[in-house]
């Protein structure tokens, strides 16, 4: 199973260089690291690759080309400005 969390920085950096033995700290961040997983959003088996969009549209050659309704922007993508957008997550599918 594949999840996203959301988990805080500094609990993160604990986790991994923490350098410090003191058990109070670590139980506390297993508590919220735990908290963090059971509020974590599932990825469906099977899902295509995750793109960031965002990183996307900042590669348009002409960004103010696009078709207007209402107070809604559509913007034209290609397939291969797709397939080149940068991955986060690999997809789950077999190749």
């Amino acid at each position: 199973m594949k999840l996203i969390i959301d988990i805080d920085e500094n609990v993160f950096t604990r986790l991994f260089d923490n350098g410090i033995e003191d058990y109070a700290i670590v139980n506390d961040d297993l508590f919220k690291i735990a908290k963090a997983i059971r509020k974590g959003t599932p990825l469906p088996k099977g899902h295509g690759r995750l793109i960031d969009v965002d990183a996307l549209q900042e590669t348009f050659i002409e960004p103010n080309i696009y078709l207007k309704t209402n107070e809604k922007g559509f913007w034209c993508v290609t397939c291969k400005e797709i397939r080149n957008a940068p991955t986060i997550i690999e997809s789950d599918k077999e190749e």
